[in-house]
């Protein structure tokens, strides 16, 4: 992506001569990389958190049952975005994108595609197999 944005502006602005596709390519590639990018943070557990209540309990039990809460929050919330996201692609898959010419449902199928990883790497936490989570 970083090269294809580099290509992108030099010649956009050195060449005068911007290439059609490029500005939609590096979008869909950075909407992919983000949601993508959320899963695989959230398996190693470094999406942002608030400690503070998890740090002032002293017993592990506690702590574990805070986590199993945070991650059935996480759950319930990428289950709505993952139909909501889905909703999307379905309207828009038959639409095209102006430079690519590829279905414009390719890009938010990024949204859906990278909430259903963070959904299984949840029910994997909330069954005891290390599926990442808050704080694992």
């Amino acid at each position: 992506m970083f090269v294809e944005v580099v290509v992108e502006v030099s010649c956009r602005f050195v060449l005068k001569a911007p290439i059609p596709w490029g500005a939609e390519l590096s979008q869909t590639v950075l909407v992919w990389l983000t949601f993508v990018g959320a899963a695989a943070a959230f398996l190693k557990g470094d999406h942002i958190a608030i400690n503070m209540f998890g740090d002032a309990l002293r017993s592990k039990v506690a702590k574990t049952v805070l986590r199993a809460i945070n991650t059935t929050i996480t759950l319930a919330f990428v289950a709505v975005a993952c139909r909501s996201g889905w909703q999307v692609v379905e309207r828009t898959w038959e639409d095209t994108t102006q430079s690519l010419g590829i279905s414009a449902g390719i890009m938010y199928l990024a949204l859906p595609f990278g909430m259903a990883l963070i959904l299984l790497l949840a029910v994997m936490a909330l069954s005891g197999r290390n599926g990442g989570g808050q704080g694992s």
